[in-house]
């Protein structure tokens, strides 16, 4: 299959261009022009193109399915500026699906589980769940895959990475101490990023179109027994800190995992200890730099 990936020198874009790639499939990885210089971009040797432009849906030409990992990934970019987040979780997401009406392929767009509670918890969730409105509105097929927590290889701290495991594991490798602000019983549903990949693969070839589909493990964890697993997995002696106080809207919530795509996730205690590997031979070149 020939697929566009936008947003590929993400964490998500990236290790699905890198998975589909290693699959046989002809991949176009796009990337913002002026993005921030990530590792993965010399893995995905990306063309920049603006995701809300013209140029980008010409790329389209003969691509079964459109990949749309491009956006504002996290809840505090959206909170900073809440205006950029709908353009580009939304806006940006209008037009890929002009380009595959004309082109007859399908988008594949990645929402969240914060999109599902009513009234949205924050700016984040509000431009997620306009953008899952678009797609619903738009003649072109598109499916919506509400995330849960997603992790594993690609994520590193000093290139943004947000995700709970992801700075649990970086301050463990440094056994420095682990803190978990507001409540530490919140449970997240975490998803290993390299089982989600074929995830994808299978929807596009299966033409799951016009879905909307959650992506969970169906298992409720809590982040103070996934910082126990991530110090185990590193062999850390980090004491884990739970200082209690406030949040910001929609941070001290515990998300409900709903109805799962059909895939296999790999237990977590198994994956932590995959990421942490992985972590533990990019950790030095990041620390030096």
């Amino acid at each position: 299959m020939k697929l566009l990936v936008v947003g590929a020198s993400g964490f998500l874009g990236s290790r699905v261009t890198h998975y589909m790639r290693e699959r046989g499939h002809d991949v176009v990885a796009v990337t913002r022009p002026g993005r921030r210089d990530r590792t993965a971009l010399a893995e995905v040797s990306p063309v920049e193109a603006d995701a809300g432009g013209s140029e980008v849906r010409e790329l389209i030409a003969g691509c079964a399915a459109v990949l749309h990992f491009g956006g504002v990934p996290d809840p505090d970019t959206a909170r900073r500026d809440p205006a950029r987040a709908v353009r580009e979780n939304a806006g940006t997401t209008l037009n890929l699906l002009e380009g595959c009406v004309d082109q007859g392929a399908g988008l594949v767009y990645p929402s969240s589980v914060r999109a599902v509670v009513d009234p949205p918890p924050d700016p984040y969730a509000v431009s997620k769940r306009l953008g899952e409105e678009v797609c619903r509105l738009h003649p072109a097929d598109a499916t919506v895959l509400r995330l849960t927590s997603v992790f594993g290889p690609g994520q590193l701290v000093p290139e943004g990475a947000t995700g709970a495991i992801a700075a649990f594991a970086w301050r463990a490798l440094a056994d420095e101490p682990i803190v978990i602000p507001g409540d530490p019983e919140r449970t997240r549903d975490f998803v290993y990023v390299d089982d989600f990949a074929p995830a994808v693969e299978q929807l596009v070839r299966d033409r799951r179109w016009n879905e909307t589909l959650t992506v969970a493990s169906g298992v409720a964890t809590p982040l103070l027994e996934a910082a126990e697993l991530v110090r185990a997995a590193a062999g850390s002696s980090s004491p884990i800190e739970t200082p209690g106080g406030e949040l910001a809207a929609g941070e001290n919530e515990s998300y409900a995992s709903g109805s799962g795509l059909a895939f296999t996730s790999r237990p977590l205690p198994q994956t932590v200890e995959l990421y942490v590997d992985w972590l533990r031979g990019h950790r030095p070149a990041q620390v030096r730099a």
